[in-house]
C-alpha cells in the first residue's frame, strides 16, 4: 500500500510540474499557456468521445472555443508584438478537428492517438500562423501557396469534425458514432451551417493574405459559406460518410480558392476553367461512388 500511495504522490506531482513549469515539447519549448491549452481540449475531446446525443455538440464546441481561448492566451505570453488575429479562429477548428476525431475512435490507444495527434496538429498550425504573420511586408507568393495547403487541410480536418460531432452523421463501426441516432433536417441543417463557418473563416484568411480589400474578404468569405455550405447539406443528405464528404469539400474550396487568386483579367482562360470543372466533376463522382461506404 505504501508504495502505491508513493507512486500516486509521485504522479501528482508529475502532473503539477507539467501544468506549471515548462517542458519539452519536440523540439520547442511548451510554455505553461500551451501546456494548459492542450490539456483543456483534450479533456473536451475525452467529454466529446463518450458524450450522447446533443452532448457531442456541445463538447465540440467547447473544444474549439477552448482551443481559441488558450491559443490568445499563447500569443499573449510568446508573441506580444502581434494583435490578436488569424491564429484563433484557426486554433478553434483544429480543436473541433480534433474533438470530431476523438468520436471516430475506439476507446483506448485510439483515443489517446487521436487527441496527441490532434494537438500536435494545433500547435504546428498555430505556429506556421504567427510565422507567416510576422513576415515583414506580408506574406509572399511563397507563402500563399503554403497557406493554400493548410487551409485546405484545416478545412477537411474541421469537416470531419463538424460530421463526427452531429450525432448520426458519421457511424463508424466500433467507436462512439455507431451509436444509433437519428439524422433529420436539424441534423443536416446543422453540418451546413458548421462546414459553412470553417470555410468562411478559412477563405477569409486567404482573402486577407491577398491584401485584398475588406469587402473582397467579406465576398470570398461568404462565397466560400455559401458553396461548402450547401454541398456539406447534399452530401449529408446522400448518405455520404468519413472521408468522402469532407474530402469533397476540402477539394471544392481548394478550386475555389484558385479561382479567386486569379488575377480577374485572368479568370476567363480556358485551362483554368477547365481544372476547375475537372476537379468539381471527380470530386461529385468520387461522392456519389464511393461516399456510402467510406
Amino acid at each position: 500500500m505504501s508504495r502505491q500511495r508513493t507512486s500516486r504522490r509521485l504522479n501528482i506531482k508529475q502532473l503539477a510540474a507539467f501544468a506549471d513549469t515548462t517542458a519539452e515539447f519536440g523540439e520547442t519549448e511548451l510554455t505553461r499557456p500551451w501546456a494548459e491549452t492542450i490539456i483543456a481540449v483534450a479533456v473536451a475531446a475525452v467529454i466529446a468521445h463518450f458524450s450522447e446525443g446533443s452532448a457531442t455538440v456541445l463538447a465540440g464546441a467547447a473544444a474549439a472555443i477552448l482551443a481559441a481561448v488558450g491559443v490568445d492566451a499563447v500569443r499573449r505570453a510568446d508573441a506580444r508584438d502581434l494583435p490578436r488575429g488569424s491564429e484563433i479562429p484557426l486554433a478553434g477548428l483544429m480543436g473541433l478537428a480534433t474533438a470530431g476525431a476523438a468520436r471516430l475512435v475506439p476507446t483506448g490507444v485510439g483515443l489517446i492517438a487521436a487527441i496527441v495527434i490532434g494537438s500536435l496538429l494545433l500547435r504546428a498550425v498555430v505556429i506556421w500562423e504567427l510565422r507567416v504573420r510576422r513576415i515583414p511586408g506580408g506574406a509572399t507568393h511563397r507563402d500563399r501557396v503554403g497557406a493554400l495547403a493548410v487551409s485546405t487541410f484545416i478545412l477537411f480536418a474541421s469537416s470531419i469534425g463538424v460530421a463526427a460531432l452531429v450525432p448520426g452523421v458519421i457511424s463508424v463501426p466500433g467507436t462512439p458514432s455507431a451509436r444509433p441516432d437519428a439524422v433529420g433536417p436539424l441534423a443536416i441543417l446543422a453540418v451546413g451551417i458548421g462546414s459553412a463557418i470553417a470555410a468562411g473563416l478559412l477563405a477569409g484568411r486567404m482573402a486577407s493574405l491577398r491584401r485584398e480589400r475588406t469587402s473582397g474578404i467579406v465576398r470570398d468569405a461568404l462565397g466560400a459559406a455559401l458553396i461548402n455550405g450547401l454541398a456539406s447539406i447534399v452530401f449529408a443528405a446522400l448518405g455520404a460518410a468519413r472521408l468522402a464528404g469532407p474530402a469533397g469539400l476540402a477539394v471544392l474550396f481548394y478550386a475555389r480558392e484558385l479561382w479567386a487568386a486569379t488575377p480577374e483579367g485572368e479568370r476567363g482562360d480556358a485551362r483554368l476553367i477547365l481544372e476547375i470543372l475537372l476537379l468539381v466533376l471527380a470530386t461529385a463522382v468520387a461522392v456519389l461512388w464511393i461516399g456510402v461506404s467510406l
